[in-house]
């Protein structure tokens, strides 16, 4: 299961870099490490507070 959205998520930071960064670049690697991590440090805050934010409407 982990498996699996790691790899999601690395898919998809590998899509958002080549927006902006050719394959091909030496350090596309380094631009796909830093999305995806910020990707999971976004994913890490919306499971945090996303249940506060949830029952604060009802």
């Amino acid at each position: 299961m982990i498996r699996i959205i790691a790899q999601a998520i690395l898919s998809a930071a590998g899509v958002i870099v080549a927006f902006f960064i050719p394959k091909d670049d030496f350090s596309y690697p380094i631009y796909q490490l830093v999305v995806s991590l910020l990707m999971i440090a976004l994913a890490a805050v919306l499971v945090w507070y996303g249940p506060r934010l949830i029952s604060r409407k009802e």
